[in-house]
């Protein structure tokens, strides 16, 4: 069983067409634990970004930075839009199952309340 916490800040802001990077910091973590990203956009549920373990991974969508250390990671976002603007969860899983959460808001500078 895995105990292991996230912090992430409340929120990051950037201008459209720029990357966003969005850090994620966990020092109590074993080294069997997964890292996930998601994302929940307004009035919708999770939605499932990317995740990783040892070794930086990219995707469509974005792409996971991960320390040699494992204390701490960065999810990128490589073109952000206002359609990007969602709360985004870093999580730590490990084999057991037990989880760690903290939610980090990404806020367009187009003026858009926060979500």
């Amino acid at each position: 069983m895995s105990d292991a916490k996230t912090t992430q800040p409340n929120s990051v802001e950037s201008n459209e067409e720029e990357p966003v990077h969005l850090p994620c910091n966990h020092s109590t973590m074993s080294g069997a634990d997964y890292i996930y990203w998601y994302r929940q956009l307004p009035s919708k549920g999770p939605e499932y970004v990317i995740h990783g373990l040892t070794s930086n991974v990219n995707n469509r969508m974005a792409s996971l930075t991960i320390a040699e250390d494992k204390k701490s990671n960065t999810l990128i976002l490589h073109r952000a839009t206002l359609r990007d603007a969602a709360v985004y969860y870093c999580i730590l899983r490990d084999h057991s199952g037990t989880d760690g959460a903290a939610p980090v808001q990404y806020l367009s500078d187009c003026g858009r309340e926060g979500i």
